[in-house]
């Protein structure tokens, strides 16, 4: 019984009526996470360091300095949101600790919402260090993860985002598929809102059933030219579609 207790598993409804797992991760294993990435980047910090060095003695100090700033403003902001986005919301830190950021429906995280959860961590290291700034104290942002049912920092809060134990077969989009998914163009033009759905529903597809899948594009059939379980993998294969292009 304690065990359960201490599982925080939740059990989320979308504004669908679906409903999605998730485990959202607490402080201490989240901080672990973020103590290993800023590590990494240190890493890289030293890395540009030393080229930058070895190019002022070719383009000047001043340049040297220059370069040596931008690549370090570069290496920090680029860090977090590269592995977010393209990595399915995996840093090193997050992978080793087996964590990913999500949206809260569950979702992959894109360019926006990792951008404003990045953005307000500098409110989250508030009160900052006074030799190590770029990792603060974090009181915010642990206060804010103690009183939030999710664990939520600041940053989650206003980007819609939470960090969660990672759970390949709920994040996989082709792991729970027999076939893979392949691109195919939709068979007329789709709008903006058309296009996001098609590609919300290949990111959700593995958290559904196949009954949910086949229900849900029910009202597709005409536009799509099949039905069933072939028109579920037709509207997967658009939203590859939209997802690649």
């Amino acid at each position: 019984m304690a065990a359960a207790k201490l599982d925080t598993l939740q059990n989320i409804e979308l504004a669908e009526g679906v409903q999605v797992l998730l485990r959202p991760a607490g402080p201490i294993p989240r901080g672990l996470a973020l103590l290993l990435d800023l590590i990494f980047c240190l890493l890289f910090l030293l890395g540009a360091s030393f080229v930058a060095g070895l190019l002022s003695s070719v383009l000047g100090e001043e340049a040297g300095s220059g370069l040596s700033r931008l690549l370090g403003f570069l290496i920090y902001w680029g860090y977090f949101m590269f592995y977010e986005v393209l990595r399915k919301g995996q840093t090193p830190g997050k992978k080793i600790c087996g964590l990913r950021v999500v949206r809260t429906s569950g979702a992959r995280v894109q360019w926006g919402n990792s951008f404003l959860r990045n953005l307000v961590r500098f409110a989250d290291m508030m009160p900052v260090l006074p030799f190590f700034p770029i990792m603060g104290f974090q009181v915010f942002g642990l206060a804010s993860c103690l009183s939030t049912s999710r664990f939520q920092r600041l940053g989650d809060l206003v980007a819609d985002t939470l960090v969660v134990y990672d759970q390949k077969d709920a994040f996989d989009d082709t792991g729970r598929l027999r076939n893979p998914v392949t691109s195919v163009a939709p068979p007329i033009p789709l709008t903006r809102e058309e296009q996001l759905a098609f590609m919300q529903f290949l990111e959700r597809a593995s958290l559904w059933s196949d009954a949910r899948k086949e229900e849900m594009v029910a009202p597709l059939a005409e536009t799509l030219g099949v039905k069933g379980r072939e028109g579920v993998w037709k509207a997967l294969s658009i939203g590859a579609w939209v997802r690649d292009s």
